[in-house]
């Protein structure tokens, strides 16, 4: 394990904190107006799942743990576990949905993603930045309806709740990011 300053850890890297291993989910670098600078993160606790929020000054130091990004397509789900397969080696991986947390509402059948593994052990997987699913209830759409900032509910395949405009129907396919869940574009009309 290396110590390196903390403005120099990206979204992803898996940290030891409090001798726990956290993996950063969100990254912010923070001047205010008056005092120093420094970090707010977001980070997820390997262990129990549980997100904490903690306040780095830019000169800490932490220590980063070495991970191995394997690239993954998602097979199948078995009770709380998701299998994953690798793509060159074509070993099957558990990962349990406390790890995927939220992640679990982008994940279909055949999606790649990046499977973390430290030590033999999953610390997490990282999805591509948007994925494509189908909306499968929503309110009808609006004829003639164009982009504004109006935004209604809808439900996609997965069963994740998104803000989509009102031209979209059921069945048309929506590009949505994993990063915050936002709806970004139609990709095709049912």
């Amino acid at each position: 394990m290396a110590s390196i300053p903390i403005n120099q850890v990206s979204r992803g890297r898996a940290i030891l904190f409090n001798d726990e291993i956290y993996i950063i989910i969100s990254m912010d670098h923070v001047k205010p107006g008056k005092g120093p600078a420094y970090q707010q993160t977001k980070m997820r606790n390997l262990e129990s799942g549980k997100i904490i929020e903690n306040r780095f000054r830019s000169e800490d130091k932490v220590e980063v743990i070495d991970v191995d990004r394997q690239g993954c397509t998602f097979s199948y789900r078995s009770g709380d576990n998701f299998i994953f397969m690798n793509d060159k080696t074509y070993e099957e991986i558990e990962v349990h949905e406390t790890i995927l947390g939220d992640n679990s509402l982008y994940l279909l059948e055949g999606n790649a993603s990046t499977v973390m593994v430290a030590s033999g052990r999953v610390l997490g997987v990282e999805l591509p930045p948007a994925v494509e699913l189908t909306v499968t209830e929503c309110d009808p759409g609006v004829k003639n309806a164009t982009a504004t900032n109006v935004f209604k509910n809808g439900v996609v395949e997965t069963g994740l709740n998104v803000q989509i405009p009102p031209f979209i129907n059921v069945g048309d396919t929506v590009k949505i990011s994993t990063e915050d869940g936002k709806y970004l574009e139609r990709t095709s009309i049912a």
